[in-house]
């Protein structure tokens, strides 16, 4: 798989990344930072439509499926996508979504 494919696949799991780690842990050993994370990114996927919560989900499962080692290298490309600078961060979508257009 290629990063940018990695980079695809971290972002449309952006709202459960949070809850994916705050699973693996106790929330009482979460940072007040960490749990203000965790509800926000609950507080949108309560707010999704049905479909996309349904599309998250079955993207969550799959990722929770990976090998610890792909989840690790998943959630370090999505830090590095995040670090980007917006200008980055846009043209890097601009090109995802042609690749994207181009698959179908």
């Amino acid at each position: 798989m290629t990063v940018g494919r990695h980079l695809a696949g971290a972002l449309a799991l952006a709202l459960l990344v949070g809850a994916a780690h705050a699973d693996s842990r106790r929330w009482e050993s979460l940072t007040p930072q960490e749990r203000e994370r965790v509800l926000q990114n609950y507080q949108q996927f309560q707010e999704l439509p049905p479909s996309r919560k349904e599309f998250l989900e079955r993207r969550y499962q799959r990722y929770r499926a990976l090998p610890p080692g792909e989840q690790q290298r998943l959630q370090q490309h999505y830090r590095e996508y995040r670090q980007l600078p917006p200008e980055e961060r846009e043209r890097f979508n601009r090109q995802y979504r042609r690749w994207k257009e181009e698959r179908r």
